[in-house]
């Protein structure tokens, strides 16, 4: 029924008046057809109704003015003729009128539905404002000083929430974290997990510093245990340590961070064996390293970029995000964010 409604409201309101005037017509013929003996008049009410809710108040008094035309007819073409003529123009005058008190009460019906449904969904905008605000907050407030890295990072959620995380903080003076997932889905659901998400990395991040598998491990069966199995997550983490330049790192399904490597102008993907997070409770990840050097350049992303299309729906893809490392090698890493 809804989606007939919503069909409805789409016509546009020239061509509803047009239908309604079609079915009043169908109405005063059947009504002429019928004879004097039957009484016609509550038929009338069902296009009256129908134009004022789908097309607004005037209309319907239009179309209420025209019901007078059949009512005429049915009483003076090819019958007898009425001896009290200002009897029947006073009851076709009440009858309009009765009409007009309908128009008055579905007009200010659907106007306080309106109102109603506009104070909701105002309600909820702002429950959602509140929401990204808070979640805002989430992602990293400042940048940790690490002399040897120039970085930034940045979100912007499809909607007004939801679950893509990324995060940077010290674990040590010369250890920093550098973390990123996606949440399946939109909305509420994914951005309270990825919250919880948060909480849990950064207050865990260094008891397991020395141990990501098992850090990704424990992530992982929280994960499990915290959803019905319709939600699950991808994610990377990383811990780059400024003294001897390394990256300890494990993939948990995410999109492969880009590392490029001035030295030899080739790219490389940071994999590991790693199954998304949230699915398989006993699944057990590994940890990889790599060594980062002078001028390298390494992108941390989400599908957000990758499979994202432009308006000639063409998929913008890894190998546009690589072209644009090539072309801008002497940028900070803010200008990089912001290209992509």
């Amino acid at each position: 029924m809804t989606g007939f409604i919503d069909f409805i409201e789409k016509i546009p309101k020239p061509f509803l008046f047009i239908i309604t005037v079609f079915f009043v017509i169908i109405l005063g013929i059947i009504d002429y057809a019928t004879g004097e003996d039957f009484s016609f008049y509550l038929f009338y009410v069902i296009p009256v109704f129908f134009i004022v809710w789908f097309g607004g108040k005037w209309q319907g008094v239009i179309i209420s003015l025209f019901c007078l035309v059949p009512w005429y007819i049915d009483s003076f073409i090819g019958r007898p003729e009425i001896p009290d003529r200002l009897a029947f123009y006073w009851n076709i005058l009440l009858q309009f009128f009765s009409f007009l008190i309908l128009i008055y009460v579905l007009s200010s019906l659907k106007k306080a539905i309106e109102k109603q449904k506009i104070a909701e969904k105002e309600k909820i905008r702002r429950e959602f404002e509140i929401a990204a605000q808070v979640q805002d907050k989430l992602f990293p407030q400042e940048k940790p000083g690490i002399e040897s890295l120039d970085y930034f990072g940045i979100c912007k959620p499809a909607e007004a929430v939801g679950g893509d995380y990324y995060d940077y903080f010290k674990i040590k003076e010369d250890e920093i974290v550098f973390a990123i997932g996606d949440i399946a889905g939109h909305g509420l659901s994914s951005a309270l997990l990825m919250a919880g998400l948060v909480g849990f990395v950064r207050s865990n991040a260094t008891i397991y510093r020395d141990k990501l598998d098992d850090f990704m491990n424990k992530i992982n069966r929280l994960m499990c245990s915290s959803t019905d199995g319709s939600k699950f997550a991808t994610f990377f983490y990383s811990i780059y340590n400024e003294t001897d330049k390394s990256l300890k790192f494990i993939n948990a399904g995410h999109n492969p961070p880009l590392l490029y490597k001035e030295k030899t102008n080739t790219f490389s993907e940071l994999k590991t064996n790693g199954f998304i997070i949230g699915a398989i409770p006993d699944f057990k990840y590994r940890e990889r390293a790599d060594i980062l050097e002078d001028k390298d350049i390494l992108i941390y992303y989400t599908d957000g970029i990758t499979e994202a299309f432009d308006a000639k729906n063409d998929l913008y893809g890894t190998e546009r995000m690589k072209d644009v490392i090539y072309k801008s090698t002497n940028m900070n890493a803010k200008k990089y964010a912001m290209k992509f």
